[in-house]
């Protein structure tokens, strides 16, 4: 028997603001105006949201792309032209959240070992962070503007990484990721 996915409990709050984060704000409204059994047209969500109808095909093109709405196509016998209703898929936002919230913990992760691992220099006009290697190739004087370069220390930095890979990790295991 195969493993069941654990139920996802992904606030409408949490929906929302990833919603906006990947897509955009109007992304929340073009959803909102998708019914999950009948479906509508794109005209149709013209109308519930008010905005433009290139904005509305463009914003169901991404959540499509998402595999958060799906679309069927039928072909008018007069005009030969197509019409496509569409359907919210809101039981897939939790495996979308999943993996945008993974890879954005692995971009942490990697971020973290990089600090962790390396001792860096700053250009003291604020141009560029260097690891120590690169700014030995530069002789400690920044590439940019040829100031000096001044050791900084990055335990704060660290300390937040720390901080936003855990609560990410918890947000992760909220939704049931492995």
């Amino acid at each position: 028997m195969p493993k069941r996915k654990p139920e996802v409990k992904l606030t409408n709050r949490q929906v929302r603001k990833f919603l906006e984060g990947i897509i955009g704000a109007n992304a929340v409204n073009v959803v909102r105006a998708c019914d999950f059994k009948k479906g509508v047209t794109d005209e149709v969500i013209v109308q519930k949201t008010e905005l433009k109808l290139s904005s509305v095909r463009n914003l169901l093109n991404q959540l499509h792309g998402y595999g958060l709405i799906r679309y069927e196509r039928e072909k008018d016998a007069n005009t030969n032209w197509y019409t496509y209703t569409w359907f919210a898929k809101m039981d897939k936002i939790g495996d979308v959240v999943r993996s945008k919230w993974q890879g954005r913990l692995t971009d942490l992760e990697q971020e973290f070992d990089f600090e962790s691992n390396h001792v860096f220099y700053k250009c003291t006009q604020g141009c560029q962070k260097l690891a120590f290697e690169l700014a030995a190739e530069y002789d400690f004087k920044c590439p940019d503007c040829g100031n000096e370069l001044e050791n900084i220390d990055n335990k704060e930095r660290i300390q937040e990484l720390m901080g936003e890979m855990k609560d990410l990790n918890d947000l992760v295991k909220k939704i049931g990721a492995n």
